[in-house]
């Protein structure tokens, strides 16, 4: 195993053995405990998803029924601790690869 393999099984243990994923996973475990509760959020995080690949033209009008459902979705303790502990979990990743990219020399060409 070359030395960078090493590092990214370290870093992986790492993450995994962090506070911020570990809650994750405990949040994650909470909504299979209530019936249906995982199939809705699942729903929303994939219409959430598509909306943002998609680029509906009617954007504002989507936008406002994610609102409501995400309100929805939120009122329920279980699927808010979920949400949130995602977006935890998704702001250290994007931490990560940041500072990854940010630290070596690596170009995109302009029109992508």
């Amino acid at each position: 195993m070359d030395r960078i393999e090493m590092l990214t099984e370290q870093l992986l243990q790492a993450i995994l053995e962090s506070d911020i994923y570990k809650d994750y996973v405990e949040q994650e475990e909470r909504l299979e405990h209530i019936p249906g509760l995982k199939d809705r959020v699942n729903r929303f995080r994939a219409d959430n998803f598509l909306m943002q690949q998609e680029n509906p033209s009617d954007l504002y009008a989507v936008s406002e029924i994610m609102e409501q459902r995400s309100a929805e979705l939120r009122k329920v303790p279980e699927a808010n601790a979920y949400l949130e502990a995602e977006l935890a979990v998704n702001k250290m990743m994007q931490k990560i690869c940041g500072t990854l990219f940010a630290g070596i020399r690596y170009s995109v060409p302009e029109d992508v």
